[in-house]
């Protein structure tokens, strides 16, 4: 089958091969391989360019331990049941955002670019973590290493100033992730990316946000919120967990009560026996049945190891 590579991927190409340093090289090979149509014939494509992206990522890792810092490019470790990237402009909120959601303390000031690195903390959502990335602004002279966060991250949150034009900016950054063949609506190559819009410091001006909303509400997730009086954060987080397509599932020792305190993190859709093997290895292998409890009816009953699970599940594995 050929593989049938669109023309994005050329011009990509050519960027790559001209890319001298590791850290933009993976930046383009990770672009390369969103653009691919996914299919059989491009298969040995994608395992090459996988290759290549994990040659230079052990070769930095190396030249970081000899050399120390080994340059100005930065990849965040996910942790928690998710990561969350905040995207916008300077002075748009976001570190404000990060600090009311985790209790972090990112700097905050009126003046632009405070945040020229990213800079973590975990929300609590129920009884998860979940991990919000605050990242430098957005401007036409961006690193490349910020679209490679925006890329590897699970849910973008495009942070807008409702003291501004919200439907430029917000035009603006769509733009700016789709030169980078980032989109924010279902695309024909690419990496498609699941996003909430925050409409920021709505206490402070409401003017054009109404237009705004109802322009975009069919399409995309909006939620006005203040970090001022924490108005719609509540909503924001919930949205948040929403959007990440996951279910909390416990397990439950044989003989033992039902406990609701240490969940299991799995992607919605997640079948039993994929769970089994993700809690133990051998549990695949070795599972004789299980037992469920859930609030829609079982309470202790057998079920099959294709049973698709939902959030709140309790599972007991017999081995």
């Amino acid at each position: 089958m050929p593989a049938n590579l669109p023309p994005q991927y050329f011009e990509v190409e050519k960027k790559y091969r001209e890319a001298k340093a590791p850290q933009e090289k993976i930046v383009y090979l990770q672009e390369l391989l969103s653009i691919i149509p996914k299919h059989k014939g491009t298969e040995k494509l994608q395992a090459e360019l996988k290759t290549k992206i994990s040659k230079l990522k052990d070769a930095m890792t190396k030249q970081r331990k000899s050399k120390g810092s080994g340059g100005s490019w930065y990849q965040v470790e996910k942790q928690g049941a998710g990561q969350i990237i905040l995207v916008g402009f300077p002075n748009s909120g976001k570190s404000s955002l990060l600090n009311t959601l985790t209790n972090a303390h990112a700097d905050v000031a009126l003046y632009p670019f405070t945040t020229t690195l990213p800079q973590v903390g975990m929300m609590d959502f129920e009884n998860i973590k979940i991990q919000i990335v605050d990242t430098p602004p957005l401007h036409d002279d961006a690193p490349a290493w910020l679209f490679g966060l925006y890329r590897n991250g699970d849910l973008l949150v495009i942070v807008l100033d409702c003291t501004r034009d919200v439907t430029h900016d917000f035009n603006v950054i769509q733009n700016a992730l789709n030169q980078k063949n980032i989109f924010l609506t279902p695309h024909e190559f690419g990496d498609v990316k699941d996003s909430v819009i925050v409409l920021n410091k709505i206490d402070a001006q409401k003017t054009k946000v109404d237009t705004f909303i109802k322009a975009h509400c069919d399409e995309f997730t909006i939620i006005p919120v203040s970090t001022t009086n924490n108005d719609g954060l509540k909503i924001l987080k919930t949205q948040i967990f929403n959007k990440l397509n996951i279910i909390r599932v416990y397990t439950k020792k044989i003989g033992q009560p039902i406990a609701k305190d240490d969940p299991v993190v799995l992607k919605k859709g997640t079948v039993l026996i994929d769970a089994a093997e993700y809690i133990h290895k051998d549990f695949r292998k070795n599972l004789k049945f299980a037992r469920l409890w859930n609030e829609t009816g079982y309470s202790g009953q057998r079920v099959e190891k294709t049973h698709i699970l939902a959030d709140g599940d309790v599972i007991e594995f017999h081995v």
